[in-house]
């Protein structure tokens, strides 16, 4: 990229990096990092005409996410639905993401349409964490 005068990167963060996510330290903690890392590098790296974003998706569906939500329900001695919706509550839209939305942002980004974006957090979430977990 840096011979070529030109690329983008897009970090795939997590609205962990966005927000405060309890029982989850570790995890936040490591994508508050990765949105510094791409702020940064925007600055390092846009004279030589590449560009740095992330994106933050909320809440995925497959088999990660199914896998969160079982192991926050055992922590919490809650049912698989209980916890499904209580995990679902602070999403504005009520639902978790797809990975095709994910990937459209990514596609996106890395687009001549988004040739003066850089230094941006997209999140991608349905409006998870807007409010509270």
């Amino acid at each position: 990229m840096l011979a070529r005068r030109q690329g983008c990167i897009v970090n795939i963060g997590s609205v962990a990096g966005r927000i405060a996510y309890p029982l989850r330290a570790a995890y936040a903690a490591s994508k508050w990092g990765l949105t510094g890392l791409t702020l940064t590098l925007a600055q390092e790296c846009g004279k030589s005409g590449i560009r740095a974003n992330a994106v933050c998706p909320g809440p995925v569906e497959g088999p990660a996410m199914d896998s969160v939500i079982r192991r926050r329900a055992r922590a919490l001695n809650l049912s698989l639905d209980a916890m499904r919706r209580r995990y679902l509550r602070p999403a504005a839209l009520g639902r978790m993401v797809t990975p095709a939305e994910v990937s459209q942002a990514v596609l996106f980004l890395c687009s001549d349409a988004a040739r003066s974006i850089t230094g941006q957090v997209l999140e991608v979430s349905a409006g998870f964490g807007l409010f509270p977990v």
